[in-house]
């Protein structure tokens, strides 16, 4: 298959009192993604909570899923394919890059990081960064294709819609994902 590549990346962070530790983080490459996570456990758990059934599940089934990784891979890729269906937005070329966090208390951390708002979301999408935010145990269906049509819309148009009709736009993919 195309996406097949589980990268285990050495990286180096800072921390707060200025000491290097090193830490390690995984990689998966799909068609249109690429999804990093710091521990497996964090994929196995964002796998589980994203339950697909009837057609998209079927779609999962014509790849190979011998592993979490591989099936994570295949569910990302039927859920972006789906949500540029969905809108009828095929942006060209779509990549985009994926985090998986432990939870819901990672992800307000990281949207402080980036934007210095508190908030308390369990997924967000960032377009300066091109990334999804992803709590690995509120990882369900809904949420996936939400943030996964921010990407598609952001990426389809030239200069970014408003706000509100962003958030539409990514409604209607979380309403209409199972159609």
């Amino acid at each position: 298959m195309r996406f097949i590549a589980a990268v285990l990346l050495s990286v180096v962070v800072m921390q707060a009192d200025g000491l290097l530790s090193p830490c390690t983080a995984y990689e998966l490459r799909s068609k249109y993604a690429t999804i990093i996570y710091d521990n497996p456990e964090d994929l196995r758990r964002y796998n589980k909570e994203l339950y697909l059934a009837g057609r998209l599940r079927s779609q999962v089934r014509q790849y190979k899923t011998d592993t979490v990784e591989q099936e994570v891979v295949a569910k990302i890729d039927v859920i972006t394919e789906k949500a540029m269906r969905v809108l009828d937005m095929y942006p060209r070329p779509l990549n985009y890059s994926i985090k998986i966090l432990p939870g819901r208390d990672e992800v307000a951390h990281a949207f402080k990081q980036i934007y210095n708002v508190n908030v308390d979301y369990i997924a967000f999408y960032s377009p300066r960064l091109n990334r999804v935010f992803y709590s690995s145990n509120n990882g369900r269906l809904r949420v996936t294709c939400h943030e996964i049509g921010h990407v598609v819309v952001e990426s389809y148009f030239k200069i970014s819609p408003p706000q509100r009709i962003h958030e539409v736009m990514a409604q209607y993919v979380e309403k209409h994902i199972n159609d």
